[in-house]
């Protein structure tokens, strides 16, 4: 079937546009859709557990429309007070935000605070590492962006 230009860069916009609307999507789901972030509860043992203090809780998984991506999915991250998760090489891209607590975040060589409701991205191969330093609990939801 041949296409003239006029129809192909209408098609070309509607990806975009798609595309636009799955990370607006995905972005309103971690903050809550604008509202403020409500804490979820966890067991002490609920999730597998990446470093002392440290566990991670899968929350979905499904099929993803953004181009160059087959999957998301929805992780938290549980930080007990004074726990540290290592600096490790990140499997691929994300979206992170903090749902609940105050996090330090170490990212390819350089270090900031992640406060309630902070988002940041990683690109894969990323070097990140985190530790929450406060006396409270402090959770990261991971928005995992994969290509398998």
């Amino acid at each position: 079937m041949f296409f003239d230009s006029k129809e192909m860069s209408v098609d070309r916009r509607h990806v975009v546009y798609g595309a636009a609307a799955a990370f607006s999507a995905i972005v309103a789901a971690l903050t809550g859709g604008g509202n403020p972030a409500q804490a979820q509860t966890y067991r002490v043992d609920e999730g597998k557990e990446l470093a002392p203090g440290v566990r991670a809780v899968e929350l979905g998984k499904g099929a993803a429309m953004i181009p160059g991506y087959k999957t998301v999915s929805l992780v938290d991250l549980v930080f007990q007070p004074r726990s540290n998760l290592p600096v490790g090489s990140m499997p691929n891209a994300m979206i992170c935000h903090v749902t609940e607590g105050e996090l330090m975040v170490l990212q390819d060589g350089k270090e900031f605070r992640a406060k309630k409701n902070h988002v940041w991205t990683c690109a894969e191969g990323t070097n990140e590492g985190a530790r929450n330093d406060g006396s409270a609990l402090a959770i990261m939801r991971i928005a995992n962006l994969l290509t398998v």
